[in-house]
């Protein structure tokens, strides 16, 4: 959804926790083109709908991407899966996560990709893949040292421990942790911040 320069992006799949399936990858690489294309958008913000943003991979769902005849690496089968997800870094405006619910996995990994971050304060975010026997993806290796630090990230990625908004505003892993309700209406009030600033200094 378009209003005025500012675009929404929301994740729909509240039954199953906005987690990272097929037709939602199908879904945002055709608003993140449809963004990219649209030359009037001075930021976007990226929610869902329902207690998640994003519960990250669903494995049941066979999203897992690179199978096939040929072999394919390891790390190149975990970017080939996370790929639709990176491709919120190609948007060349600003972007907010507006994380009114639970981010987790590659739903953290969603959040970090984005410029901003506004956490409900009652929600639970972090990078547990090691608690599921996997190496951390989404690029969180490379982007939450960069936003808390080395030692912190460190800790976060090493023992998969989620944190809740109050304490990820506090690692600076998220801009503001405000209740859920206001999650959505902060982001925007960001979003006209940023919109009304002048565009090609931004």
């Amino acid at each position: 959804e378009v209003d005025d320069t500012v675009a929404e992006i929301t994740l729909n799949r509240p039954e199953n926790r906005n987690s990272m399936t097929e037709d939602v990858f199908s879904g945002l690489q055709e608003a993140v083109a449809a963004v990219r294309a649209d030359r009037k958008l001075r930021c976007v913000i990226v929610t869902g709908r329902g207690k998640s943003f994003c519960a990250g991979a669903d494995f049941k769902s066979g999203v897992q991407r690179g199978d096939g005849d040929d072999y394919i690496s390891p790390n190149e089968r975990s970017f080939a899966m996370y790929q639709p997800f990176l491709t919120l870094l190609d948007i060349e405006v600003p972007t907010i996560a507006a994380m009114q619910g639970h981010a987790i996995g590659g739903g953290l990994g969603l959040a970090v990709v984005c410029d901003i971050r506004i956490a409900n304060a009652e929600s639970k975010y972090g990078a547990n893949f090691t608690r599921l026997g996997l190496h951390p993806g989404m690029a969180t290796t490379y982007l939450l040292p960069r936003l808390v630090g080395v030692p912190r990230a460190a800790e976060l990625l090493l023992t998969g421990r989620l944190v809740n908004g109050r304490e990820a505003a506090e690692y600076g892993l998220a801009n503001h942790a405000v209740p859920g309700e206001q999650v959505l209406e902060k982001a925007r009030e960001i979003a006209r911040e940023i919109a009304g600033a002048a565009p090609l200094a931004v």
